[in-house]
């Protein structure tokens, strides 16, 4: 049985029978466009099926060159050239609150270099690599929080409020929905107790940092755990940095954006240390576990469907397979259960929020619970310009579509763990996609987030995958990868969800997120 065939035979119905639902009811434009391009991905993978099938057998590490690397050199002083050339074009910018049209082409030139670096036949990059991705997440983050005066985003400015009273009460005050989830809250307000810093910079440089450093170091660990080839990791980690969501979350740091971390902290626990260090990483994946509890309800709750989706997954290749006799799960039934029980045993007993959960199942899920705009702004999405609709997403659909080329590889190779950790990502854009189209709600763009944290890896190794494993490293294959791969990072970095000051390609859908100075100081007067 070919679990790749079934799962991209399934793809191509599912996503047919979309575009022509979507076209009989709404008939969104994106959203057909959305349906189309899982279509493609889908066909694409019958396409390089048997060629993707005859390499896996072979490390994808094979053949690379150990010695002085002239190129990655030449490479690692260009992108420094740029990165300097980005802040000198965000000090001389015309606009006070814009970040200028060149900063993005040398962001995403910055993106192209980096995807060139990994490209090219070399091993042990990554000390050289990392850093550079890093601080083009920093770059991308920070341009923003340090252009207002003022905090971006609404959620944040309740979460400064909340960390203002911990700091006047040196106690974490009771009555609210965090009282019971205070870890985001502590984190900040430790660090502006421990460097004197205001709630903008405390929350930059923890939270922010944290997730600009440990999201791309762990889904790279991933990624040489999964494939054994360093170039996927370092390649999903660039991709990852440069994400919409990811930005987004980055700059805008709340505490759903701070569990992520921990998500992905526990999945580098359960599919590579469990196999090497089983005593440890079983100790830290608890207390982990704990953590995301004490810090967010969506979070926990994706937690807790990762484990019992990898746990049925692995049941489920064992079965079709007959490999029960093969390594331990990643994840256990008893591990499931216990973090299920844990959670919901604290939302009943301790933190309140079980009611929320009843509230949400006897509503039916529905929008309204959630968001109650008048019907003149619902409509609105679907007045503005094709082209700016298409702009806006076009960036996140390539990145969840293009990833499933990597998933049905995860699956063709009949390795359980990588199967488990592909039906993962699947199920998770799943949640964060078909409410779109059935008009419930499960805060889609917090399942976005989560999804390219997981899709991440299979991405990367799609587009290895589609080049050839053995014309990636030829320089002509390599310029073309990295040139798809900076247009992505163009694409996600100038989109509404990334770009939070005055978006210059979305003029009439982008909304901006952060006071002016001026703004200010008409409220402090108020």
């Amino acid at each position: 049985m070919h679990l790749d065939k079934i799962l991209a035979g399934t793809g191509i119905v599912v996503s047919a029978a979309l575009v022509a639902y979507i076209a009989l009811t709404t008939g969104r434009l994106i959203f057909i466009l959305a349906g189309v391009l899982t279509l493609i991905c889908c066909l694409l993978w019958l396409a390089v099926r048997e060629r993707a099938i005859r390499e896996f057998p072979v490390s994808w590490a094979g053949g690379a060159e150990t010695g002085y690397d002239r190129s990655g050199t030449v490479l690692l002083i260009l992108f420094f050239a740029l990165y300097m050339l980005s802040i000198v074009a965000l000090h001389t910018r015309a606009s006070l609150y814009e970040r200028p049209t060149g900063y993005f082409v040398l962001s995403s030139l910055m993106a192209g270099v980096i995807a060139l670096e990994i490209l090219l036949p070399h091993r042990r990059k990554a000390r050289r690599v990392l850093p550079q991705i890093i601080l083009l997440g920093v770059s991308v983050v920070w341009s923003q929080i340090l252009i207002v005066p003022g905090i971006l985003g609404s959620d944040p400015w309740w979460h400064r409020m909340f960390v203002s009273q911990i700091l006047d009460l040196s106690a974490i005050p009771g009555g609210y929905w965090y009282t019971h989830m205070p870890l985001f809250h502590l984190e900040v307000a430790g660090a502006s107790l421990l460097a004197g810093l205001d709630y903008r910079l405390a929350a930059m440089l923890s939270v922010s940092l944290a997730q600009i450093i440990i999201l791309p170091v762990v889904v790279y660990l991933l990624g040489n755990a999964l494939f054994e080839d360093e170039r996927v990791g370092l390649l999903a980690g660039l991709l990852l940095i440069t994400a919409n969501q990811q930005i987004g979350m980055s700059t805008a740091s709340i505490p759903n954006a701070f569990a992520a971390i921990f998500i992905a902290l526990v999945l580098f626990l359960l599919f590579r240390l469990k196999y090497t260090r089983p005593v440890r990483a079983g100790y830290l994946a608890y207390l982990l576990l704990a953590a995301i509890i004490l810090t967010h309800t969506i979070a926990a709750a994706c937690m807790a469907l990762i484990l019992f989706v990898v746990w049925g997954a692995c049941r489920v290749h064992g079965r079709i397979r007959d490999d029960a006799a093969a390594k331990p799960y990643p994840v256990t039934l008893g591990l499931a259960s216990l973090f299920l029980a844990a959670m919901l045993g604290w939302w009943y007993f301790v933190s309140g929020h079980i009611a929320v959960l009843a509230d949400l199942i006897r509503q039916g899920f529905t929008r309204a619970y959630f968001i109650q705009n008048p019907a003149v702004v619902d409509a609105y999405p679907g007045l503005v310009p094709v082209p700016e609709q298409v702009f806006n997403n076009i960036g996140m659909f390539a990145f969840f579509t293009v990833s499933l080329v990597g998933i049905f590889y995860l699956a063709a190779r009949r390795e359980r763990n990588g199967f488990a950790f592909g039906m993962v990502g699947i199920i998770l854009l799943g949640i964060g996609f078909f409410p779109l189209i059935t008009g419930l709600s499960f805060i889609e763009h917090r399942w976005w987030y989560f999804s390219q944290i997981l899709l991440a890896v299979p991405l990367a190794a799609s587009l290895l995958l589609v080049a050839g494993r053995e014309k990636a490293h030829r320089m002509p294959a390599a310029l073309t990868l990295a040139a798809c791969v900076g247009l992505l990072a163009f694409t996600m970095i100038a989109s509404p969800a990334a770009d939070t000051g005055i978006p210059l390609f979305s003029p009439n859908s982008a909304v901006r997120a952060g006071f002016t100075g001026s703004e200010l100081q008409a409220i402090d007067t108020v």
